[in-house]
């Protein structure tokens, strides 16, 4: 009887898990991007830890630190009452003559600013274009469980010089849009900066918090197109299909299950923010016991050397001794670093996989959870 009340329904699937209530069998909405975080963290146990090496580690870390990301700074201009009060008839024969100065110093070394600027701007473009392929190199490092880093960066040059085309057109256009949303804004600012008297100081707030407001805006668009990249990348590597196509099949995927992806985003916020806390405790806490334990030995050996051997900072024997310990503690502290900066980006990786192998079955990641890894081509 309840074999033939079942076989009379209709359940819909989302996702892969079903209820049973009473004598019907109910869809579960499952969650991918939930789901994924057992396995991703599987994953990281096993590639990190299952065997240990330490040269695996080390490899991981330099493509985590070429992987990169880059700051900016901003100026101070001093109290506008001290620069602009009380009329000092010094202060303009002043600004004249910094003026003077700096036109003939541009007019001097332009040649070499030029060749400065150019040499920094081709240096950004060539770490740009290395991270783009450690993008392919890292993902397939953690798919096969086999760090080669040489290997893997042959491969994937062509496909990484692709992804840096694509993100560096993506950039331009974004500065454009940047350009022309601030200037309708900028432009009266520095009409009225000409005359300092008639500076309208609400205009120049209202411009910072519109300058904000669009960073903001294009900051959100800009991480959305980022993700579908991230996710478009393993599939243009193990489809054999470009970025832009991938890009398009990723975007079909969303149009047609978008709650999905919703909720993807959310979790990877949760967890950047969470894994980051762990693991950053985790850190600290090494930290203090091995750079605790070196700085007593330390200061144990300038003690020893100091009080016991009676030597000081001008005798060459003392540097000869703490210098070489110097060295080691700041090879250390390099290690140390690249170490500890593997987990949290290895195991957002292994989410964000773990959760397209789930949503998109098309996307063939041959993962290798089972077996004997690939021997490794380096």
């Amino acid at each position: 009887m309840v074999n033939n009340i079942l076989s009379l329904q209709y359940p819909v699937f989302i996702g892969k898990s079903k209820l049973l209530i009473g004598t019907k069998l109910l869809p579960v909405m499952s969650w991918f991007s939930i789901d994924a975080v057992d396995g991703a963290l599987q994953r990281t146990k096993k590639t990190l830890f299952e065997p240990f090496s330490f040269w695996k580690w080390l490899k991981l870390g330099i493509i985590v630190l070429l992987l990169g990301g880059s700051g900016g700074g901003g100026g101070n201009y001093g109290n506008p009452g001290q620069q602009y009060g009380g009329g000092d008839p010094g202060w303009e024969p002043g600004l004249q003559g910094i003026e003077e100065t700096v036109t003939q110093f541009l007019n001097q070394y332009s040649m070499f600013i030029l060749l400065g600027v150019l040499f920094f701007v081709v240096l950004i473009l060539l770490f740009s274009y290395i991270s783009n392929v450690m993008e392919f190199v890292f993902v397939h490092s953690l798919v096969t469980g086999v760090v080669a880093f040489w290997a893997y960066t042959r491969k994937y040059l062509r496909q990484g010089f692709n992804l840096f085309i694509i993100r560096f057109g993506l950039g331009l256009v974004f500065l454009m849009l940047f350009i022309g949303a601030m200037l309708p804004v900028i432009l009266p600012i520095l009409d009225s900066v000409d005359n300092i008297d008639n500076l309208n100081v609400g205009m120049f707030l209202g411009g910072i918090f519109f300058f904000l407001g669009v960073l903001f805006i294009l900051a959100i668009i800009d991480g959305i197109i980022q993700s579908f990249i991230n996710l478009s990348i393993p599939l243009a590597m193990y489809k054999d299909i470009g970025i832009i196509a991938a890009f398009k099949n990723v975007l079909g995927a969303f149009k047609a299950d978008w709650g999905q992806i919703i909720v993807y985003w959310l979790m990877r916020l949760v967890l950047r923010i969470v894994v980051g806390i762990v693991v950053g405790i985790i850190a600290l806490i090494l930290f203090i016991l091995v750079f605790g334990t070196i700085f007593l030995l330390g200061a144990g050996l300038y003690l020893l050397l100091t009080s016991v051997a009676g030597l000081g900072t001008e005798d060459a024997m003392f540097w000869l001794v703490m210098v070489p310990l110097g060295l080691v503690v700041f090879i250390l502290m390099i290690v140390f670093s690249l170490l500890v900066s593997i987990p949290v980006p290895m195991f957002m990786k292994y989410h964000m996989l773990t959760f397209l192998q789930a949503w998109y079955p098309e996307s063939e990641i041959p993962f290798l959870d089972n077996g004997t890894p690939e021997q490794s081509p380096d």
